[in-house]
Order: C-alpha cells, then structure tokens, then sequence
C-alpha cells in the first residue's frame, strides 16, 4: 500500500522482482493505495510475470468526487475498468470489497459482482474489513458469488478474530488471509514510546497512530521480545512465525518497505515458534487483556 509514496518507485519494482525470484505468486493492492500509483507500479513490475501469478485489487474505500466510494454496483463497475487499465489486464483474480458499505444494498452490490464474473472480468470475490455475520450474509444469498477470500487484521497485538472470526471460517470455510502481520512496524522492536520516527508507516498517520501507537501496546510488544529472545528469535521473527504455526491462518499479507523487509519477512515465516513459546504468548495476551471471557460477543 506505500509503493509509491513512502516506498520510491524503484524500490517498489525491486520488491516485486526479488518476491518473484522467491517464489511468491499472489500479489495485493488497491485502487485507493497511493491514489491508484500502487497498481501501476504492480502492473507494469508484472507484466512479463502475468502468466504465472494472481493480482488481488480491492473497491469501495476510496473517496469519488468528495464523498465515500462505497459498493454500488456503478462504481464496482467503473472501478474494476479503472483498476485493469492501471494494471494493464484483462482479469482481475480476486476483486475485493475493500469495506462494508451500509449504504448500499448487498443485493445490488453481489449483482454487478456476478456480472463481472459471468464476463471473465473478475474471477473470485474477496472480503476486506467485514465482520463474519456480513461475509455470511454473501454466502447464503441465492445465485450471488461466494466470498472466497477474507482479509483481517490479525498479529500478536490485535487478536480479535479469534473471538467469532475463527469459529466461522472453521464452519463455513473461507481462505483466511491476515495483514498487519507487524502492527504497522511496532513488532518490528525498533520503536519506542514517544515521537513516531520520520519516515516510518506511524510518521503523520494518525490512522496507524490511533490503531497501534500506546503505551499499553508498547508494554505487551515488551513481553513478546521477552519470548523472543527465550526462542532465540528477533520480536520482528517471531511475529511472523507465530502467524505462520496459527491452524487458522491461511496466508499472510507483508508491506515491505525495501527488498530487505521482504526478504527478513520470508525468511521469518520458516521459523517455527515451540509449544512452551506459544502458550507463553497466550498467557501474556490474556493477562494484558485482564479477562478470559471470549465467549461474549
């Protein structure tokens, strides 16, 4: 999401030609990233590599003439346009809902969905963002798609998926693909409370400030370097090998900044976290959140 802005061009392409020596073979982005600029560069980073790799876009949580973008089945449609031809393809793999739109009906919304699909426009549905009695929603509506891919936020930080996400996608299975594995940098172990550092994903972003950047935050990251060091891992490592060891998680989406980060996160996700260091994780988690009462929902 900062090819482009944060991330320079060409880094953006050395990126996305060393994950491609690596073996990576699904590569995400969205029109609202970079104001369009990320698919772009993906397209173009992509074009030769076309044949043998998936390109997941999302719709629905930008800005359109000063008003939220939202699902109707219009711009679901202009913007599938829009993406291809910033992508430079034909078919968009997985074509997301970025966000909830409660202003749309969904009826609407999985219609121009179909249509995409039924003319080779699109070829699967994704979810970003939605809760799991929304993503039922889609799937028990007669003759719409059937979401095939959900995107959550999910790391040793946030963890609320497991309280109803988890259980549904067990019961109605779903591809559960987790981003922010690192809490915008946070689980990287080279910040400190105070002043976001310039440059970082927490410098003059008040969404990521909001979301991760506390005090609380800060002490329970303390807790997991302590496990960390015990497993012989970097804080950074053993965020990855975490969500790589979790039955639950299908995939996991990285950000990397630079060719460095890809290749420390993709190296991360072979580590293998033991039971002792596992339970231990739960056990601080559960302290910080001061109750075992996951079963209120």
């Amino acid at each position: 999401m900062n090819f482009g802005r944060r991330t320079p061009v060409a880094e953006s392409e050395r990126i996305i030609a060393r994950a491609l020596e690596r073996g990576v073979t699904v590569f995400d982005t969205a029109n609202v990233y970079t104001d369009g600029e990320s698919e772009k560069i993906v397209g173009r980073a992509l074009k030769a590599a076309r044949d043998r790799v998936q390109i997941h876009t999302k719709v629905g949580a930008g800005r359109v003439d000063g008003k939220p973008e939202g699902l109707s089945p219009e711009r679901i449609r202009a913007a599938a346009d829009e993406s291809r031809r910033r992508l430079g393809v034909d078919r968009l793999d997985v074509y997301y809902f970025h966000v909830n739109d409660p202003a749309t009906p969904l009826a609407g919304s999985l219609g121009a969905m179909a249509d995409l699909q039924a003319s080779g426009v699109v070829g699967q549905l994704g979810v970003s963002n939605h809760a799991a009695w929304q993503i039922l929603e889609m799937m028990t509506t007669p003759g719409a798609p059937r979401p095939a891919i959900a995107q959550v936020m999910y790391n040793l930080l946030v963890r609320q998926i497991e309280t109803e996400f988890v259980g549904f996608a067990r019961r109605h299975p779903i591809h559960t693909t987790v981003y922010n594995p690192l809490a915008g940098g946070l689980l990287t172990g080279r910040h400190a409370p105070g002043q976001p550092p310039r440059g970082s994903r927490f410098d003059r972003n008040r969404l990521y400030q909001d979301r991760y950047w506390s005090e609380r935050f800060f002490e329970l990251a303390g807790s997991f370097q302590a496990v960390a060091t015990a497993e012989g891992m970097s804080l950074l490592e053993l965020s990855y090998a975490w969500l790589a060891g979790c039955p639950h998680v299908d995939s996991i989406l990285v950000g990397p900044g630079s060719v460095a980060h890809l290749d420390d996160a993709l190296d991360a996700v072979t580590r293998v976290v033991s039971p002792a260091g596992r339970q231990r994780i739960d056990v601080i988690f559960r302290d910080y959140l001061g109750t075992d009462a996951s079963y209120v929902r």
